[in-house]
């Protein structure tokens, strides 16, 4: 089942809530479903997560720990899937933000012929800021929504083989 494989990495309310830093914000944290494992809050938590990752602000993973409670979704797997963008990630995630934005915006900047610096992006920041917020916004809501459906139909068809499975275990005289 896929909540045995969730349930394997993810930490548990106990273990998030022990440090004493943490005891002020145990009233927000106490929702069952905020540490469940099933198709709804799995899929909203990654969603959730997804969602947030793509987009460019400082402490993403409090963000989403934080829609995660308000969205009664699981909180370990907002925040984990919020840690996908990352000083090795961001570089790529920006450059294919760009290529979508300027897609969708018609804009195109000629590059450099000595290669793109920190300087140039700085000098064209006011050119590159719109289909760069364009493809991250893009970006993020497509991420979410393909993974909100396609976990709840992965774990739907998941459960409907595990089933199907238990049925012919049983023997004849039983069906």
């Amino acid at each position: 089942m896929p909540r045995k494989f969730f349930k394997r990495w993810a930490p548990s309310k106990e273990t998030v809530l022990s440090p004493a830093f943490m005891q002020p914000f145990a009233k927000w944290l106490s929702h069952p479903n905020l540490w469940h494992f099933n198709r709804r809050s799995v899929s909203g938590g990654v969603a959730v997560g997804l969602f947030i990752a793509f987009i460019p602000i400082p402490f993403q993973m409090v963000l989403a720990a934080i829609a995660a409670v308000l969205m009664r979704v699981n909180v370990a797997l907002a925040v984990a899937m919020a840690l996908i963008s990352n000083p090795f990630t961001m570089v790529p995630i920006f450059w294919l933000a760009y290529t979508i934005g300027a897609w969708l915006t018609g804009c195109r900047i000629a590059l450099p012929q000595a290669g793109i610096s920190f300087e140039w992006v700085m000098a064209q920041i006011h050119t590159l800021w719109l289909p760069m917020l364009l493809g991250l916004l893009t970006i993020s809501t497509v991420s979410a929504v393909v993974s909100f459906v396609t976990i709840r139909l992965l774990w739907r068809l998941n459960v409907i083989l595990h089933k199907r499975r238990k049925q012919s275990e049983r023997p004849p005289s039983v069906r």
